[in-house]
């Protein structure tokens, strides 16, 4: 029974542990997910594997080596031993060479561009998310005033006060805000879905930053743009096809042939006018040198002007997406003076005004100053205010999460 009392306690405190939710900032949230996500990793292996491709750039082939042995000389046996190298021109071993280096200059460029866009998911999430708690706790204070509407009217109904207009309608009023609620939990359980996907993480969480305006990033401006990673990229891959086409045209060149043998002369030799015999143990040897020449040249060209269109084709698509960042980093800019000015609108003087209205109105409905609808437009009004400012406060952060995006600030 001791035993088992302890394995009790052992198990509840082992599922309070789990149950306890792990808090997160929204940059450890960043970090967990560069860690943890999958496509990161597979970017961080395919650099290493341009990384070893770079070394085969100086690959000049396999060595020939071929023994003979028989009556290739004479009636005697002899030996033959030929080696022989194919070696490609020189200017296309430092072409491929060159290939590999822009190869792995894309691929790490590549990781940059899918740790810019994981990093831009998990911002744009988490400040959605802190969003919603903040409209969760709205909520919360907006259900407690229709919960003291609701309890009046019925009050001031029961009293002969008030028609059942006015209590139908608060208890109404009351079960849309429970309704929001619901859908608010909902939303909030998405977000948390969302994000644990992004973190690769099935532990609890919890958001611990608060909602409020991020800062604008520093020096934003048309000519930032050109720190934007899938630009780089892009960019990159014009480079890479370049270079393609270089080691395409150097490889039309002819393959340069070096060898050597050593063999045997079994026999009669006539050496300064006398005859001597050279058995199987005299070695003779030479060397080889030669061009290996492409006698069907029209596949070469072709690949080289294959090439040549691949490059041209890659330039044109990062003129393009040059044309189309330019226009999204504009319309972000407009999108977060937009958001701005909606901001300080409502931090200059809505929302002062908005809690002004909300506490005359309360103590002029329950001293029976005003009717519930007028009460109720109150309410309406102030609650209005508070969850647009709730709005406009997460419109400003997307805007500048987006503005980080593009100018690759992450």
């Amino acid at each position: 029974m001791k035993n088992l009392k302890y394995i009790t306690l052992g198990t509840v405190v082992l599922l309070a542990t789990l149950a306890q939710a792990q808090k997160l900032t929204m940059d450890q949230a960043v970090q967990t997910a560069l860690q943890n996500n999958s496509g990161i990793k597979a970017a961080e292996f395919q650099v290493d594997y341009f990384k070893e491709l770079k070394k085969t750039g100086s690959d000049i082939g396999k060595l020939s080596a071929v023994w003979m042995h028989g009556q290739f000389n004479s009636i005697y046996q002899d030996n033959n031993l030929t080696l022989q190298q194919s070696i490609p021109f020189p200017s296309a071993i430092a072409n491929q060479i060159k290939l590999g280096k822009e190869q792995v200059i894309g691929a790490q460029q590549n990781l940059t561009v899918q740790q810019n866009n994981l990093v831009y998911e998990v911002k744009a999430v988490y400040s959605q998310l802190l969003y919603q708690q903040a409209q969760k706790k709205l909520l919360t204070a907006q259900d407690s005033l229709y919960s003291d509407f609701s309890n009046a009217s019925s009050l001031r109904f029961k009293t002969g006060e008030s028609n059942l207009l006015e209590k139908t309608t608060a208890e109404t009023q009351h079960l849309e805000v429970q309704n929001s609620q619901r859908q608010n939990i909902a939303d909030i359980e998405i977000s948390e879905a969302r994000l644990k996907a992004l973190l690769k993480s099935d532990l609890r969480f919890e958001a611990t930053d608060e909602l409020k305006k991020r800062t604008v990033p520093a020096e934003v401006s048309a000519a930032q743009i050109q720190n934007n990673p899938e630009l780089k990229l892009i960019n990159q891959e014009v480079n890479i096809s370049r270079q393609y086409k270089r080691m395409e045209k150097s490889r039309i060149m002819p393959d340069l042939l070096v060898g050597g043998f050593v063999q045997s002369l079994t026999g009669f030799q006539n050496v300064d006018g006398q005859d001597v015999f050279f058995s199987r143990n005299k070695k003779f040897t030479g060397f080889q040198l030669g061009l290996s020449i492409p006698l069907w040249i029209k596949p070469n060209i072709a690949r080289a002007n294959a090439a040549a269109f691949q490059e041209e084709s890659m330039r044109k698509k990062a003129e393009q997406y040059q044309v189309t960042l330019t226009g999204n980093f504009e319309q972000a800019l407009r999108e977060l003076d937009k958001n701005t000015a909606t901001l300080n609108y409502y931090e200059s003087s809505a929302l002062q005004n908005a809690d002004l209205i909300l506490s005359q109105a309360r103590k002029a409905f329950h001293a029976g100053e005003i009717s519930y609808i007028e009460y109720l437009q109150s309410l309406k009004i102030s609650i209005g205010i508070k969850s647009n400012y709730l709005l406009a406060i997460n419109q400003c952060n997307q805007s500048i999460i987006t503005l980080e995006y593009l100018l690759g600030k992450y």
